[in-house]
């Protein structure tokens, strides 16, 4: 009687991976994780009421800090509500921003961003290319404005130096009351702002007040931001490709339409849909190097397969242009070593433009 062995060959599973835009370049990746491989991570946004932001009693402010630090351990993205922002206000900016975008592309190009040596003003569709799988780019136009001193609600004094690193704007011609709309929602949103970093101060183990001298004349900047919808099948265009931010947090308006997916750490994409009355925020690598990654700087996308017209209007708020991001001393120990080395937020943005000028050019669709 004889007897037949059978050998069952154990099939090899390939990693797969997600890839994203980190440090000015495309190809960061992280592993998708299912099964026993997955690791304990979040599946939605946490929502998180701020109003204790303004209270006057400080255990209050703290027991809030502790929440928004829980936030940005996990997930690094939150949902903030009872803001302070009168929706009146956010209203009447997204009715300009529509205003804009709807004037022909001629007319918007004339203040493209790559007139500008700070890469400030208009980008049209298909101008930005975070995706390189993607061979036409990111299906968004976009109007990019920076922080401007006189228009502070705390107006600072600079030095010629300071104002030397600060950026230029590139306004539309004709159009003041665009400008004047602009800086009417950055003013109510660097107030909220500077709340908010007393928040990360606290929730980091430092003193409420320790970012404060840091951001006198923040750089901050708001883009505007127009996504066509995009045919879901196609494989050659996406919203935005997905990246970190690399400033110290964003505070995101959108509209109803929807589309943002943030990454957990098993590489699953999970939606944020809009949420009527409040802003998303996330943490980004200014703050994730600031607090030696105990803050995540998260992944994140936009598509716009809904067949609808996208508006979104990130905020985005960093240190002063002269200001180091450094780690704080709360955040490293003897065994737990600082992991980056300081940079000056000018230092950074100027490597950051370099690349992206360069990417242009190589890109071969501009001057």
């Amino acid at each position: 009687m004889s007897s037949t062995t059978i050998t069952q060959t154990e099939k090899v599973h390939e990693p797969e991976y997600v890839y994203y835009f980190y440090d000015g370049a495309w190809g960061a990746k992280r592993e998708v994780l299912t099964g026993a491989q997955a690791k304990e991570t979040f599946s939605q946004i946490p929502i998180i009421d701020i109003s204790r932001i303004y209270s006057d009693k400080l255990e209050e402010r703290v027991s809030l800090a502790q929440e928004i630090a829980t936030a940005c351990e996990k997930v690094g993205f939150f949902y903030i509500k009872e803001h302070g922002i009168p929706q009146e206000l956010i209203d009447a900016t997204m009715d300009s921003t529509k205003k804009y975008f709807a004037q022909p592309t001629e007319v918007k190009m004339k203040e493209h961003i790559y007139l500008s040596r700070n890469l400030r003003g208009y980008e049209p569709v298909h101008g930005a290319q975070l995706d390189t799988a993607t061979p036409l780019g990111d299906r968004k136009e976009s109007f990019l404005y920076n922080y401007e001193p006189e228009n502070d609600p705390q107006v600072p004094t600079l030095t010629e130096a300071q104002r030397s690193l600060l950026s230029h704007n590139l306004w539309p011609e004709n159009q003041p009351e665009f400008k004047k709309e602009c800086f009417a929602y950055d003013k109510a949103m660097i107030v909220l702002a500077r709340k908010m970093m007393q928040s990360f101060a606290l929730g980091l183990g430092a003193d409420e007040h320790y970012f404060d001298d840091m951001i006198t004349a923040p750089n901050t900047s708001v883009k505007k931001i127009h996504y066509p919808p995009q045919d879901p099948s196609s494989t050659s265009e996406t919203g935005i490709g997905a990246h970190t931010d690399f400033v110290c947090f964003t505070m995101l308006y959108q509209d109803s339409v929807g589309g943002l997916d943030v990454l957990n750490a098993n590489g699953k994409w999970i939606p944020a849909p809009p949420v009527p009355g409040t802003f998303v925020v996330n943490i980004g690598d200014f703050l994730m190097r600031t607090s030696n990654d105990k803050f995540l700087s998260t992944v994140h996308r936009v598509k716009n397969i809904s067949g609808q017209e996208r508006y979104s209007m990130p905020f985005f708020f960093s240190f002063n242009m002269d200001a180091y991001v450094e780690v704080l001393p709360t955040c490293c120990s003897e065994t737990n070593p600082r992991k980056y080395e300081p940079i000056t937020v000018a230092e950074y943005y100027r490597l950051r433009h370099e690349k992206q000028r360069k990417k242009f050019m190589e890109r071969g669709i501009g001057q």
